[in-house]
């Protein structure tokens, strides 16, 4: 069988091109997909700050009871010493006033100069903080700011910009990749940390002869025998398991890359499927003669199948010599973009091993194979004369079931569009995207009905207003629906794909934005530049003249459930979005839309709740809801107020003064201002630009001056370049074969007296139209996802659209098709001679 599929193969090389095309940017695609991927599960992350430890007690964020903790691990036989960390958030500021973040989003933390010890961090230049002025800067720190020994630096406190003299500067064993450390004097630290728990790691120091295991051991039963059943809210970590103890709340590269690269792999591979199955369909298509003649002389459907599966194992064979190779290539492109791109740290490295080659031809040809076997199920199944009889006018119509499959895909889509409109379903997270892949899928099922239909509304009222080239390329595309499905499915994909990716941030922008104008009644809102706004700018703006009320909003960690809730009764647990703010400043700056109860009854032993946790929780006013911290700790409070406006704010309001001390970094994400009756509120706003001078991280702007997001970021720009080229590829296969293989077509019309000129005018009226096809169609895609995205976010039915691309995409397309098929028919026609003789070899 290998053998006559080489010899049919070999002979049909022209056949075949646009699938082996098609096959290695496929292979490319995924290949690069996969290197990434292989890269990302090979990199693992290290300690850094904890390197020196041989066990570490993790807290998320806070180790609870840490001082009988402490105690206990000392007790150990195997423990030298257990050296508790306090870290909390700070940020220096360099010469010109700008804030010095920490690479690749990494955190930005004090110390007490105790825990030095942990790195080990040793001092390269001056000596350890002898008072509370004085700071231990790490050197990756002190190179950022040009600092030394003896000299100055400002950082960020929580009561603003505060000057410590640098008294030295410290090296640790590896230079930190993350982070940037500070160390400040234990009393200084434990001042600013000023947390009800402070403590948010223990590092273990083993004796010299100890064993790691049996040391391991010991720390796990004391945390068991300190903990009991709550002995899951640390963590005991050693070896490579400490850096998840030190980076617990930052995603490491490893996994901000793995998840972009999912994301990139699904698409790719939905794409690649596409694409590769249309090409494989037109190939077998343009084989049905080939095929009734082997009929005729007795093959079976068996041998037909096993023959196609034979070439195209053959052709995906021959495209992974060229694939594979262009997807490491591209792997390496795409991981110097991320560098450069600070999505990824310059250390991180391009893992090559056999897995990711592997895996991605045998996709391929798993794919390839469905591909061919879907291609070829029908034309093996049917008698010899019919074969030959459709080989001359192919007019194939969809299988019942494939019909039934298309028309469930779409009605299960059309459902959970309905539900996203209805705000029964959240259209973010993926689901809008996602949706558009369901859509495509049942497109594609349906591409030839659609067509049909498509063409009967859209192309026969069109017909009379066309010149006769026109009316002639109408008729053929009417004829003709398989390869009409065939040019218009990868098209609509494109558009369809690219316009979601980038007009579903745009709508999600706008919708933030519209709950944001309708929520706040603030005049000013302050924003944080860095991590965060220190709580003292909020402090002092509710001091300023001309301000009624300020406060800031504080993320919290925690759960909330029924007070009345047993131990084990989970039902009523919800996790949520928590946000705290001083209870008296509510009612003045925020509008939440009340159900039930009011905003005023508000205080230091109440709380908010929307809707939806309400609902879950089956509270209203006046009942009483438990707050479990994710430091440990439980506080319980009454329900003040139900509200309506908690898409994108919270899902409950919680008081500052009692929320602040189980915060895990107790810095403001926005900072609300509300000037007085009769202020000036320009004046105000210069008292507030003021204060920035003393808290960097804070923007001052008004409340419609809020951000819009970005319509991609720099990994779904390259992901949807990547899929237009390969589309565009891809159409230009699917054209060029789909036109070379209308020889006979083409000698006939010359025969029947047509020019070459008339001919070629027909194909480009045909392109365009395919164009006008595919372009409506993806507007019908896009509109389903799109416009119950927008009712849902917005209340409008008009979407935000990303207008230069789409504009750009939508005129690319017609150039491209038309110049494709009027290249293909230039070559067509030269081989197709109005003769007896040349129609004779087009015919064969």
């Amino acid at each position: 069988m290998l053998r006559l599929a080489w010899r049919t193969l070999s002979g049909r090389r022209a056949s075949w091109a646009a699938s082996f095309a098609a096959l290695v940017l496929a292979l490319v695609m995924t290949t690069a997909c996969a290197v990434l991927l292989e890269s990302s599960t090979r990199a693992g992350s290290r300690a850094e700050r904890y390197a020196g430890a041989d066990v570490v007690v993790g807290g998320q964020p806070f180790v609870p009871r840490a001082g009988k903790l402490r105690t206990a691990l000392e007790g150990l036989p195997s423990v030298e010493r257990a050296v508790p960390e306090l870290s909390f958030p700070t940020t220096a500021v360099d010469a010109s006033g700008r804030t010095v973040e920490a690479p690749w989003e990494g955190p930005s933390l004090g110390h007490s100069w105790e825990s030095a010890v942990l790195g080990p961090f040793a001092l390269r230049a001056g000596r350890a903080p002898a008072g509370d002025g004085e700071v231990v800067l790490d050197s990756a720190l002190a190179g950022r700011l040009g600092a030394r020994a003896g000299g100055t630096v400002r950082l960020t406190v929580p009561d603003g910009l505060r000057s410590y003299r640098v008294s030295g500067i410290a090296d640790p064993p590896r230079e930190p990749a993350r982070q940037y450390a500070v160390f400040h004097s234990p009393r200084e630290a434990q001042r600013l940390a000023a947390s009800a728990q402070p403590v948010r790691a223990i590092g273990v120091l083993a004796k010299g002869a100890a064993d790691p295991g049996v040391l391991r051991r010991q720390v796990e039963k004391a945390v068991d025998d300190l903990y009991g059943e709550d002995s899951g809210a640390v963590l005991v970590a050693s070896g490579s398991g400490r850096a998840d103890a030190e980076f617990w709340d930052v995603p490491s590269p490893a996994s901000v890359l793995s998840s972009l690269v999912g994301t990139f792999g699904a698409l790719s591979l939905f794409v690649a499927g596409f694409v590769v199955s249309g090409t494989l369909t037109l190939a077998v298509a343009g084989r049905l003669t080939e095929i009734g003649l082997l009929r005729a002389v007795a093959a079976t459907k068996g041998q037909i199948r096993r023959m196609i599966a034979a070439e195209v194992l053959l052709v995906t064979l021959a495209a992974a010599l060229l694939g594979v190779p262009g997807g490491i290539g591209v792997a390496a492109l795409l991981h110097r973009l991320l560098v450069s791109g600070e999505v990824l740290p310059p250390s991180f490295p391009l893992s090559v091993g056999p897995v990711a080659p592997w895996a991605t031809v045998g996709l391929a040809a798993v794919v390839a194979q469905l591909a061919a076997f879907a291609a070829v199920r029908r034309a093996s199944r049917v008698r010899p004369v019919e074969v030959l009889r459709e080989s001359g006018a192919p007019a194939p119509r969809p299988g019942w079931l494939r019909v039934l499959l298309g028309v469930c895909v779409l009605a299960g889509a059309g459902g959970c569009l309905g539900a996203v409109a209805a705000g029964r379903l959240d259209g973010g997270g993926g689901t809008a995207e996602s949706m558009v892949l369901v859509l495509m899928v049942g497109v594609a099922l349906l591409a030839p009905l659609i067509c049909r239909v498509a063409g009967a509304v859209l192309l026969v009222p069109l017909r009379p207003l066309l010149p006769r080239n026109g009316t002639l390329a109408v008729r053929n595309l009417l004829r003709q629906n398989v390869r009409l499905a065939a040019t218009v499915t990868p098209l609509v994909l494109s558009v369809s794909l690219t316009g979601t990716l980038l007009c579903v941030p745009l709508v999600t922008s706008e919708g933030a934005e519209r709950s944001e104008r309708q929520r706040l009644t603030a005049d000013h809102v302050v924003s944080a530049t860095g991590p965060g706004i220190a709580p003292g700018y909020a402090e002092r703006a509710a001091r300023l003249p001309g301000v009624v009320a300020a406060s800031g909003q504080l993320s919290v960690g925690g759960e909330l459930s029924r007070a009345d809730s047993r131990g084990g009764d989970t039902g009523s647990l919800v996790g949520g979005s928590l946000v705290a703010m001083r209870a008296e400043a509510v009612p003045r700056l925020l509008d939440l839309g009340v159900r039930r109860g009011s905003l005023d009854r508000l205080d230091d032993t109440s709380l908010a709740l929307g809707e939806g946790a309400a609902a879950e929780l089956g509270v209203s006013a006046g009942d009483r809801v438990r707050v479990d911290w994710d430091d440990g700790g439980r506080d319980t409070y009454r329900v003040a107020a139900v509200y309506s406006r908690d898409r994108g704010f919270a899902d409950a309001l919680l008081p500052r003064a009692s929320a602040a001390r189980h915060a895990a970094a107790p810095l403001d994400d926005t900072v609300l201002v509300r000037t007085a009756p009769g202020a000036d509120p320009s004046a105000v706003e210069g008292e507030l630009e003021a204060l920035v001078a003393d808290f960097p991280g804070a923007r001052v702007g008004d409340r419609g001056a809020s951000e819009s997001g970005a319509a991609a970021n720099l990994f779904v720009l390259l992901l949807l370049t990547m899929i237009n080229l390969f589309t565009a590829v891809s159409v230009v296969n699917t054209l060029s074969m789909a036109t070379a293989g209308r020889r006979r077509e083409f000698a006939l019309l010359r025969l029947a007296g047509a020019q070459s000129a008339q001919v070629l005018r027909m194909l480009a009226w045909e392109a365009v139209l395919t164009c006008a096809v595919a372009l409506l169609l993806a507007a019908v895609v896009c509109g389903s996802v799109l416009v119950p995205l927008s009712i849902a976010l917005t209340g409008s039915a008009v979407p935000a659209l990303a207008g230069g691309p789409l504009t750009a995409l939508a005129a690319g397309a017609p150039v491209l098709t038309v110049v494709t098929v009027t290249l293909a028919g230039l070559l067509a026609l030269r081989s197709a001679a109005a003769t007896p003789g040349g129609l004779a070899k087009a015919v064969s």
